[in-house]
């Protein structure tokens, strides 16, 4: 009977040996998948808020910049500077003139006056802001107009949020902090108690739980403008099951498995940097190849080097680690990994079609370092390539960076690389700003692309962008090709290259070499298949 106490005693202890790691592992898990929806929702907010923003200071901007010249509304003069003013904003569809609550033209051409009726409301900036507006587009869709000093500027609203439509039943909203109903701009969802659009001091963010929510609210620090995001309970819990499978063989071998535990919860909690480098000595980083095509031929004659980031879970979004890897001031081990890869590639392709060439995407880091060069006749030594079968690619951004970017730029062409700027048109991009530049390449965004054969209000600019190219004796390719009628109408207008679906989706380099293959055997001898050789 003694021994009976003491063996409780020593059956409880072992119980919460036993069960203490698996509850702390527990625990930590889901707190750290809290902190990671916390973190998405929080992001999501943000993105919009700048959006907003930027949409704002393009508004004033665009309001000084016609009062500083005093034209006549309207004149063709008029209309010719909001054209410039619309292709310098990326945060709108259109700009125009409104006066005493009508708007008489857009920078797409002077319309029948539109009747916009009192604002909906003013902000504190005395910005006069008039919701869900017909402007006479095929199909109607409503826009909201946000007017200023005799200037607007036309939004989608539903493009405002559009970041969050990858993830289903997200609720957000933007709305005015010091209108009385917190009257909102735009919307995704209509769930919103009136808790989740409450007032917090401007600049400042929070995030709480709230009816199995996890809401995030942030406020600007400039303009009269909030953001709230609730993202589902359900997603935290679904992350947390994904991972609570890790733990049940801890119950069987508790002490063996501790040890393991600990190393995975390190894992999960590694910073940024940590991760990275673990990453790119593991091979995690690879990359895919998203065929550029000649429009007239429908001849594969390049394609575009996209590094991607295969975890153990699941892939990591390039619109997440690349950011995070410029912030951390690693981006150049990213391009430093991708020249390994297509280094490695680029034979086999070269060896069915000579003239083939491999766009890499560079950061403003990359183009501001005189390593640079080097790096790059280090990848001519080990991939036996020309200058001309690389293309150097950058964002307007990463192009503006200062003296030492127009020195490497410069150099680069020197040897024999061309150089393309990417993303063209989501920017500040104008005339000026390429006649500046040493290109000899222009992409298309295709958030300009998908407008082609539209009534929508943005569907002309990707002629001026078109113009601009052959003015400035730039390539042309235009991004994000899903149909065929797109097709025809860059083809029409002297577009040379194309990439997106309709023509292929980002590929491995085996897929990639068999699509060069079977363009360079047409009407040739054919090209051995053994060329063709999968090394992902």
């Amino acid at each position: 009977m003694p021994n009976q106490p003491r063996t409780g005693i020593r059956l409880l202890i072992a119980i919460a040996i036993f069960l203490t790691p698996v509850l702390a592992s527990a625990y930590l898990a889901w707190r750290e998948c809290y902190a990671t929806e916390k973190a998405l929702s929080l992001s999501y907010a943000q993105s919009a808020l700048r959006r907003m923003e930027e949409t704002s200071g393009q508004l004033t901007a665009g309001a000084r910049a016609l009062a500083l010249v005093n034209l006549s509304p309207c004149s063709p003069e008029d209309i010719r500077l909001m054209r410039e003013i619309d292709l310098a904003s990326s945060a709108v569809k259109a700009v125009g003139r409104v006066v005493d609550d009508t708007l008489l033209c857009t920078s797409q051409g002077v319309a029948n006056p539109i009747s916009l009726g009192r604002p909906d409301l003013v902000t504190r900036q005395g910005i006069s802001i008039y919701f869900n507006k017909d402007l006479g587009g095929q199909p109607p869709h409503p826009l909201n107009v946000l007017a200023i000093n005799g200037f607007a500027a036309i939004i989608d609203p539903s493009q405002t949020l559009d970041v969050l439509t990858e993830r289903p039943k997200v609720e957000a909203a933007v709305f005015v902090p010091s209108s009385t109903n917190r009257l909102r701009i735009a919307t995704v969802g209509q769930y919103f108690p009136s808790n989740w659009l409450r007032p917090i001091g401007k600049g400042t963010h929070t995030t709480i739980q709230s009816g199995g929510y996890l809401v995030s609210l942030v406020r600007s620090r400039m303009w009269d403008l909030a953001v709230v995001t609730a993202t589902p309970q359900s997603y935290i819990d679904r992350r947390f099951n994904r991972l609570a499978v890790l733990f049940l063989p801890i119950g069987i071998l508790c002490g063996a498995l501790f040890a393991l535990l600990v190393n995975m919860l390190y894992r999960v909690q590694s910073p940024f940097p940590t991760m990275l480098r673990r990453a790119i000595k593991d091979g995690s980083l690879y990359v895919v190849y998203q065929p550029v095509v000649e429009l007239a031929t429908r001849r594969v004659v390049g394609a575009e080097a996209l590094v991607r980031w295969r975890s153990r879970h699941a892939d990591m979004r390039p619109d997440y680690f690349i950011p995070q890897a410029e912030r951390h001031n690693m981006i150049q081990l990213i391009t430093k990994q991708v020249l390994s890869i297509v280094a490695r590639d680029l034979p086999q392709f070269l060896s069915m079609d000579p003239n083939f060439f491999v766009a890499v995407n560079f950061s403003a880091a990359d183009l501001c370092d005189k390593r640079t060069l080097a790096a790059m006749d280090e990848f001519l030594r080990v991939s036996g390539a020309r200058p001309e079968n690389i293309e150097v690619e950058a964002t307007e951004r990463a192009f503006l960076q200062g003296p030492e970017t127009s020195e490497v730029i410069d150099a680069l062409r020197a040897k024999g690389f061309s150089v393309a700027i990417d993303d063209f048109g989501t920017g500040y991009s104008s005339l000026s700003c390429l006649q500046s530049l040493s290109l000899d390449t222009l992409k298309i965004d295709r958030s300009f692309v998908d407008t082609i054969n539209t009534d929508g209000a943005t569907s002309q600019v990707v002629l001026h962008i078109i113009d601009m190219a052959h003015s400035l004796d730039l390539d042309i390719v235009a991004e994000g090709v899903e149909t065929e009628p797109q097709a025809q109408y860059l083809v029409k207008r002297g577009v040379q290259y194309a990439q997106g679906w309709h023509f292929g989706r980002p590929m491995d380099p085996g897929l990639l070499c068999e699509q060069i293959r079977s363009h360079a055997s047409a009407g040739k001898e054919s090209v051995p298949a053994q060329a063709c050789l999968r090394v992902h």
